[in-house]
């Protein structure tokens, strides 16, 4: 989806290029060696720095939920760290990446993005309310890369979910949620991508906001598996399936012996420290 939109937007723009060239100078002719090697660094810097946050802003909870210090982040300066990383990452060109590299940028973005929408209203108790109607943020427009300008919904469910179709896209973004899978203490890098989703999924998958066994034995699953079900496969059997692969324990037992799926939940709370 980003891809189409990329394209049909240079060929927009092509043709008074192509028909003055030299009105339009060509930006290598600006910008020298040093200043791109001081902008990396400073890139480099940044993003290190929200890596920092994220390290130091997270810390375990009940039922193994990453708890996001948002009051924290609101007083110590971490937020305008935040916000410096989030305009680093704009100005970079995802369409020239690897599908492992974009997957991994746009993640850190949604993620990112999402920290900054809740601590510029924050004191909250929940994401939702950030929008009218208990509706939240996620078709705001928020972020403007290559040209495109993008909300969170843009982000996940018409590039993420497209461009880079996998299940496990559900267990890297977070919606600074206690139902949703953890936010990450790193970041997302294109190196060991595939290991990492799949920590991710067993994390989710292991704890019971993702499957939980209920008292009549049958199973009750987060309603991540119900609202993306598509993404999962296209029968109860392809979710069961996906979920045994990272399934342990008594939950693995429950999956593998036909279990019953019965009931949904989620938990919209902001995932902060009580």
């Amino acid at each position: 989806m980003f891809r189409t939109l990329l394209i049909c937007t240079v060929f927009a723009v092509a043709a008074p290029a192509f028909a003055n060239p030299a009105s339009d100078p060509s930006p290598s002719s600006t910008e020298t060696p040093a200043m791109t090697k001081k902008a990396n660094a400073m890139m480099k810097t940044s993003t290190a720095a929200y890596a920092d946050v994220l390290s130091r802003g997270l810390t375990p909870g009940a039922e193994g939920v990453a708890l996001f210090d948002y009051a924290q982040a609101k007083a110590n300066g971490d937020h305008e760290t935040i916000k410096a990383f989030i305009a680093e990452q704009v100005a970079l060109t995802p369409s020239t990446m690897t599908d492992p590299e974009a997957t991994a940028y746009w993640a850190n973005l949604y993620n990112a993005v999402t920290l900054d929408v809740v601590l510029d209203d924050y004191p909250i108790k929940s994401i939702r309310s950030l929008g009218s109607f208990s509706s939240g943020p996620w078709k705001r427009e928020v972020v403007t890369v290559e040209g495109e300008t993008l909300s969170l919904d843009n982000i996940e469910h018409d590039i993420l979910r497209v461009d880079y179709a996998t299940p496990y896209i559900h267990y890297m973004v977070n919606c600074a949620s206690f139902g949703c899978p953890n936010l990450r203490n790193e970041l997302w890098t294109a190196d060991g991508l595939d290991e990492d989703q799949k920590v991710a999924a067993s994390d989710f998958i292991n704890s019971d906001r993702g499957v939980m066994i209920r008292k009549d034995g049958r199973i009750a699953v987060s309603k991540i598996y119900n609202w993306f079900a598509a993404d999962f496969g296209d029968s109860e059997d392809d979710l069961r399936a996906h979920l045994a692969q990272r399934a342990t324990g008594a939950r693995l037992k429950a999956l593998s012996t036909g279990a019953k799926f019965k009931g949904s939940h989620y938990n919209w709370d902001l995932n902060q420290p009580k």
